[in-house]
């Protein structure tokens, strides 16, 4: 079908439902009810002749058609946004919709760029909409592909066909307890003469076979697929598990959590600028991203972090 205004609205409408997970959930952001939501989202269905949705007691799900319809919807937004952001460079304005993801719980950390890039870009005169996605290494890496989001920030594991990586700064892993636990308090030295048996510890679901081998069990007692989830159980006294050490660090400092001195456990991580090798980068990307890297390279050193 032929895309036009129209189709451009639905779409977005489409895409905040989605994002929502539900038409009721949606009425906040589009600001509008639900009957009117299901008027639109029908009118969509027969524009591209094809459900989108399942809708009904039993929730709101997505079809496969519908799933792949949102995510080229998503392409389409970011092209417009650039194109947008290419028309406003030209008028000596940078202006559009620029979105940066990460991977969660950085804030903490003092080399965490975005903040102060933010900052300093927003001094200038502009009319930039940001938007800021936080969500897995392995979805961000397949959203900056896609071209459903311009950049994100997260660890590198390996090279990917397709992206580029830049440096902007290291991230140490450590091993911790929380309160109760009986490794809690004990020096090296304590540890060592301490008669206990095996503890039970956190698996991370994107890195589990990495965790397995670092503790050496074939089983875990929990999972998570996020550092505050980790941070949860924890907190709990029951568990063993890696959190970053300047994310640890405030529930260290209350005395609810320890670092277990197992320094041939400890790790760092390397975490990169990824951007899209192929796209040619506007003059709002290719600006932001410059105040990532100057932003990342003078940040203070992180002696909790090892950098």
């Amino acid at each position: 079908m032929q895309v036009s205004d129209i189709d451009l609205r639905l779409l977005r409408v489409f895409a905040a439902v989605v994002e929502a997970g539900g038409f009721g959930a949606a009425e906040t952001s589009l600001n509008i009810g639900t009957s009117t939501i299901s008027i639109h989202i029908s009118d969509l269905e027969k524009r591209v002749g094809f459900r989108l949705c399942d809708r009904g007691r039993s929730g709101f799900r997505l079809t496969e058609r519908g799933r792949l319809v949102y995510e080229e919807s998503k392409r389409l937004f970011t092209t417009l946004d650039d194109f947008t952001s290419t028309l406003a460079g030209m008028r000596d304005t940078l202006a559009g919709r620029l979105v940066i993801g990460s991977v969660d719980c950085l804030v903490t950390h003092p080399s965490f760029p975005v903040t102060r890039a933010i900052r300093r870009f927003n001094r200038t005169e502009n009319a930039v909409e940001f938007e800021l996605v936080v969500d897995s290494r392995q979805e961000l890496e397949r959203a900056v592909l896609d071209g459903r989001i311009h950049a994100a920030i997260g660890p590198f594991i390996r090279n990917i066909s397709g992206l580029k990586f830049q440096r902007l700064f290291t991230e140490r892993h450590t091993v911790y307890c929380g309160l109760n636990h009986p490794l809690f308090g004990l020096d090296a030295q304590e540890q060592k003469r301490h008669d206990t048996p095996p503890h039970s510890v956190i698996l991370r679901t994107y890195h589990h076979d990495f965790d397995r081998s670092r503790f050496g069990v074939a089983k875990a007692r929990a999972v998570v697929t996020s550092m505050e989830a980790m941070l949860v159980l924890l907190r709990s006294g029951e568990y063993l598990g890696y959190l970053p050490a300047h994310y640890a660090q405030l529930w260290v400092d209350r005395g609810e959590l320890w670092r277990v001195p197992l320094p041939r456990m400890d790790y760092t991580s390397e975490h990169m600028l990824i951007t899209r090798r192929a796209a040619r980068d506007t003059e709002l990307l290719s600006t932001f991203t410059s105040l990532l890297i100057a932003e990342a390279t003078a940040a203070p050193v992180d002696h909790i972090s090892g950098i």
